[in-house]
């Protein structure tokens, strides 16, 4: 797995409790408010914890939650596993009543939802054209 550089950074696990499913670097607290379902993805948002952001998107949806929020304000860095898991998760969101929705804040989550959203470039191809 390769990290974003700048976003290796350590992060001790929050408070646990049973609703959190956690790796060596990070985790997902799972909550419910009212109809919305709340993920709360802390520390590196790698393979792992993308796995298991995509699980617990899966569980929401089969709940019939309302909503399903991801949070990614405790996020301090991520792969582009990571990042791909978000993406993954707009399918199933997209079944619930009032959907999917991320909440972010400036750094490491909000640069994770970015890169889980932006256009894939085919490097082969695009440096060909340049060229011609």
């Amino acid at each position: 797995m390769t990290r974003f550089p700048g976003f290796d950074l350590p992060l001790g696990a929050p408070d646990e409790d049973e609703s959190t499913a956690s790796g060596p670097g990070g985790g997902v607290r799972v909550t419910a408010e009212g109809g919305v379902a709340v993920l709360s993805v802390w520390g590196c948002l790698d393979a792992e914890v993308g796995e298991a952001v995509r699980a617990a998107a899966g569980d929401a949806v089969r709940d019939r939650a309302r909503r399903l929020d991801i949070d990614l304000r405790e996020v301090v860095g991520f792969t582009g596993e990571g990042a791909v898991a978000l993406r993954d998760c707009r399918v199933g969101g997209a079944e619930l009543q009032e959907g999917l929705h991320y909440r972010t804040g400036r750094g490491p989550g909000r640069q994770a939802l970015l890169a889980a959203y932006a256009p894939v470039l085919h490097w082969d191809s695009d440096v060909e054209a340049a060229q011609s």
